[in-house]
């Protein structure tokens, strides 16, 4: 297949936890014509793989929540709810990655993995892709703290029956988008009443 698209330039304008590169294109209407050039800076972002635990026999979901730099300008009151994800490692597939987070940042291991779906989580402004999975695994009752202190990480991890997750949805206390697609999939293609 040939490209609809040329990057003129790109331009890395910061490198740190993540990159920011700015890219000049032109890419190919659909009226079959060419752009002028274009610009834009573009987020480097990551690979990522992420994974919604279930636990099939308590009919239980394990969400968790911790601290994140992107939501400090807009003063919620809490934490997001979330579910597991992480940056999959070189020589590491999306799957060992989704099994090896849920147990850091849950303390669940992964018995059954099934794909879900990847997807652009913004493609406008970034680069990253995100792999999502379903995992069985067995909950736990109350609440732990869990993730890698050499990444000052502090996730607080809790098992929630179906129908208190699905009130979460429903009172828009859902604000991650990757929770809310995990969780429509589930509710909408995998779990039946």
């Amino acid at each position: 297949m040939k490209l609809k698209y040329k990057i003129l330039n790109k331009i890395n304008l910061y490198s740190g936890f993540f990159s920011l590169n700015k890219y000049e294109f032109i890419h190919q209407k659909h009226d079959g014509e060419w752009t002028d050039k274009i610009e834009r800076e573009i987020f480097s972002g990551s690979h990522v793989s992420t994974l919604l635990p279930y636990d099939p026999v308590r009919k239980e979901i394990v969400l968790i929540q911790q601290f994140r730099a992107g939501n400090l300008s807009r003063y919620d009151d809490d934490y997001l709810y979330e579910i597991v994800a992480g940056i999959i490692d070189q020589g590491e597939s999306s799957e060992q990655a989704a099994k090896r987070e849920c147990l850091e940042e849950t303390g669940c291991e992964v018995k059954k993995i099934t794909p879900i779906q990847g997807y652009f989580p913004s493609p406008g402004s970034s680069e990253s892709y995100y792999d999502l999975f379903l995992g069985e695994i067995d909950g736990f009752d109350g609440e732990r703290i869990k993730g890698l202190e050499s990444e000052n990480e502090d996730i607080l991890v809790k098992s929630y029956k179906i129908n208190e997750v699905r009130k979460l949805l429903q009172n828009k206390k859902i604000k991650n988008g990757l929770t809310l697609i995990a969780l429509q999939w589930f509710f909408l293609e995998y779990y039946k009443d």
